[in-house]
């Protein structure tokens, strides 16, 4: 996925930011979790951005502004947090994430750690993890496989990533996971085995260092495997009303994900997030995990439609890419997916009916 704005740069080195994220777009084929709290966003800036210039540099190409990073209610798409992994991976090196202990609190995972923590038993917190941890980390599925005497808890990466983006984002989910165990154990669980489905790195040892030395690289999935028996373990900072409270949280922010509304938001992120072109209804729907049919008519409930959404996208890019003045009339039709530069003249005409069109 490309961030549409990068698209407008007429500059080479614009052009040249183009290039790279036009080779990582290629990667990414499944869309369908767009939306990402600014929780781990802000707390990756915080661990790594003590400096201006570092600052700088881990928000390049993300399109956060000071703004959004200082609303509590923002969120942003799943690109721009691969777009921060991707920035603070090139100026720390693959093992950064072991360089923050912050971001192996559970409490960073918000209200998924929150209710993880809180939860009576092993088994309980599993489940919140199964039901709700799309919400807050939309980039991996997990399911759970019960054993007589071992149980492994899958992770199904959603998008298909380059493994310097995928494998710290999977050694934060691995730490965080072994930290609640650890908390509701009150020890350290040593006989957890953790399975990376990606080459072993040169920074394997330090991995060790904090999972333990059960750990695999090269594995057919990501997975965390322990004893069954640990499943029933009471947790001794088991909370009913946290618990309860972190719950209600996590299933409005599911709700907000699926109601009419909430689709619109989605529709319209994946419609920004496109390097070029254009998706038509079917693709998104199958994108956004719902039937055409919910998609036309959770659309029209929230007052609008697929047409109109796509019209009011297309409209902008064409704007931005008129007014930066560093691409001819048909390099512009055809980023904006027109196969015929005449169709474009068209609408840019009633885009701009009422108004001069950039120039």
């Amino acid at each position: 996925m490309l961030d549409a704005k990068l698209v407008n740069h007429a500059s080479s080195e614009g052009m040249a930011h183009c290039a790279l994220f036009m080779a990582f777009c290629a990667m990414v084929q499944d869309l369908e979790r767009l939306p990402m709290p600014l929780g781990y966003f802000r707390l990756i800036l915080r661990c790594f951005g003590d400096t201006a210039e570092r600052r700088a540099a881990i928000l390049a190409g993300t399109d956060v502004t000071e703004e959004m990073l200082r609303d509590p209610s923002a969120d942003i798409s799943l690109f721009q947090q691969l777009r921060q992994v991707e920035n603070v991976s090139a100026l720390f090196g693959d093992d950064w994430v072991l360089r923050a202990p912050e971001l192996w609190n559970p409490s960073s995972h918000g209200p998924l750690g929150v209710a993880g923590v809180a939860a009576p038993d092993l088994a309980a917190t599993i489940e919140v993890i199964t039901r709700y941890g799309f919400v807050r980390a939309p980039y991996y599925r997990t399911s759970l496989r019960r054993g007589p005497q071992w149980s492994q808890m899958d992770y199904e990466l959603t998008v298909d990533l380059d493994e310097r983006i995928s494998r710290p984002m999977m050694e934060m989910c691995f730490i965080g996971f072994r930290a609640g165990i650890a908390s509701v154990m009150a020890a350290s669980p040593a006989e957890a085995r953790f399975f990376f489905a990606c080459a072993e790195p040169q920074h394997a040892p330090q991995v060790r260092s904090v999972l333990g030395e059960n750990v695999a690289y090269g594995a057919v999935r990501n997975a965390i495997r322990f004893p069954t028996a640990w499943l029933a373990l009471q947790s001794p900072l088991a909370d009913a009303t946290l618990y309860g409270v972190a719950l209600q949280e996590l299933q409005a922010a599911k709700a907000r994900l699926f109601a009419p509304d909430g689709l619109r938001g989605r529709v319209e992120r994946l419609l920004k997030s496109l390097p070029a072109g254009r998706l038509t209804a079917d693709e998104v729907a199958r994108l956004t995990g719902v039937s055409r049919r919910t998609l036309v008519r959770q659309l029209s409930e929230a007052g609008t439609g697929y047409r109109d959404l796509v019209d009011a996208e297309l409209r902008a890019r064409a704007g931005r890419l008129l007014q930066d003045g560093g691409l001819s009339h048909a390099q512009i039709a055809e980023a904006l997916g027109y196969t015929d530069p005449s169709s474009f003249s068209r609408a840019r005409r009633r885009w701009f009916r009422d108004s001069p069109a950039p120039s």
